[in-house]
Order: C-alpha cells, then sequence, then structure tokens
C-alpha cells in the first residue's frame, strides 16, 4: 500500500480522478519517485497481461506506422549510441515484433537467433526491417559482452553476462516493470500521436501490434 501511495504521488494524481493502469503507467514513466519507495510489486499489480483498451482497426494501423517510423529514425540517426540505447531500442522492437509473447523483459536469450540474413524471434522470421535490424544489433552486443575482456571493458556484472534472459537487468535478473516505459521515454516514443493516441504506452503499442502481427 506504501508503495501503490507513493507511486500514485509521484505521477501527480489523485484517486478521485480514478486514472486508469495505462494511464498511471504513463504517468510514472515521466516522474521520478521516491527514492525508498518500494513501487516494484505495485507496477507488477498493473500487470504484463493482456492489453485491457481496445484498439480501432484505423488507431491500430496508424499506431503502428508511426512506432515504425520513429523506430528506423532512431536507428538511422544515433551516432555510436550506447549499450542502454541498443537495448531500449531493440526492447520496444521486441515487442512490436512478437506482441503475443507478452513482455520482451522475461524473454530467454535463445528465442533470438540469426540464420544468415535472416533474424528468427521464437524461430519465426521477422519480416519489418526496423525490428530485425536493432534486434541483430542487440543480439550482437549480447555475444560480444558475453566474453570477459569485453565485459570487463565495458564494466558489466558477471551475472549479466552470463544470464539467460534476451534483456537482463544489472545483476542479470529480469528489468523492471518500468523498463518498457523508461524506454519509450528515452527514445522520444511516448509523446504525443497527434488526436489519435495522446499517450503511447507499451501496452497500446502492443494492443496495435497484436491487431496485425508482423512476423
Amino acid at each position: 500500500m506504501a508503495g501503490a501511495r507513493a507511486a500514485i504521488r509521484a505521477a501527480r494524481l489523485e484517486l478521485w480522478q480514478s486514472p486508469s493502469a495505462t494511464e498511471l503507467l504513463a504517468s510514472l514513466g515521466k516522474s521520478p519517485t521516491e527514492k525508498r519507495a518500494r513501487i516494484s510489486p505495485f507496477l507488477d499489480f498493473l500487470g504484463d497481461g493482456e492489453p485491457k483498451e481496445l484498439v480501432s482497426d484505423e488507431d491500430s494501423a496508424a499506431l503502428q506506422n508511426w512506432v515504425i517510423q520513429r523506430i528506423a529514425k532512431q536507428t538511422r540517426s544515433a551516432k555510436n549510441p550506447s549499450i542502454a540505447t541498443r537495448r531500449d531500442t531493440a526492447l520496444i522492437a521486441a515487442l512490436c515484433a512478437a506482441p503475443a509473447r507478452g513482455t520482451p523483459r522475461k524473454w530467454p536469450e535463445n528465442c533470438l537467433k540469426v540464420e544468415g540474413r535472416e533474424m528468427l524471434l521464437w524461430e519465426v522470421a521477422i519480416e519489418e526491417p526496423c525490428f530485425a535490424l536493432p534486434l541483430r544489433f542487440w543480439h550482437a552486443w549480447r555475444e560480444r559482452l558475453a566474453r570477459p575482456d569485453q565485459r570487463r571493458l565495458y564494466r558489466k556484472s558477471l551475472q549479466w553476462s552470463q544470464s539467460r534472459l534476451l534483456f537482463p537487468g544489472p545483476n542479470g535478473a529480469p528489468l523492471s516493470r518500468a523498463a518498457l516505459h523508461n524506454a519509450l521515454r528515452r527514445l522520444n516514443l511516448a509523446g504525443e500521436l497527434n488526436s489519435i493516441q495522446p499517450i503511447i504506452t507499451p501496452e497500446k503499442i502492443r494492443a496495435a501490434f497484436l491487431w496485425r502481427d508482423p512476423l
């Protein structure tokens, strides 16, 4: 309860406003929380399950197109991106490429494979180039940072480099529930999409790509 109250305070929302889970998670992605507040259980409670909002066919198509363009622009324009930026771009690309698989935070590393010029995600070739490219880059970095010399050079822990997760957290455990929201914010994907989707969230993106799974 203390964590839930801290999260709501950080999001600058009042209980009488009856915010939805999507609105609350979006606000938390933009607002720092109290350092000692344990909000992770509350974020987990808000859920990694099925999308809670229905999205029309028109809105789904518009959101898909917008996200694809933004990821493609990010991939092209970023010069010497950091490992965190590589991970964030790949994280959102993974969510879009296989939305039926749920949150990519908990996917195993071996779900992503390279076969010649193709990237396979859950044994299915990724057809959208702007999803395949950041995931190829991330796959290469995961292999590179598994080597002891590269792990030390980039100051990654042994637990991280040996983690069986595709997107491990600092100590090899799954990333926090807020990771997808933070990735959207850092990649500037959480802004406004005209009047179609006032707030872009991982849940809305996943719902849009479930409408027509690219894989």
